[in-house]
């Protein structure tokens, strides 16, 4: 999988055509200049979002405390 940000564009390359796209794709993943991208599993996410929250509530517990 490859994040839409990391793929190079030429500026002012902003018309989106399905075919001139997927043969842009495949010229730079040839080229190797793609850069791939890990997509976390439901229970890795799932980890993500509980340290999300502890840390909010950490920071919010600080704030608290600062008053």
């Amino acid at each position: 999988m490859v994040a839409p940000s990391l793929i190079p564009r030429k500026p002012g390359d902003r018309v989106k055509i399905n075919h001139r796209d997927a043969v842009s794709l495949a010229r730079l993943l040839r080229a190797g200049e793609l850069t791939a991208v890990w997509v976390p599993d439901e229970r890795q996410e799932a980890m993500r979002d509980l340290v999300r929250a502890r840390s909010a509530a950490v920071e919010t517990l600080r704030a608290t405390d600062s008053r």
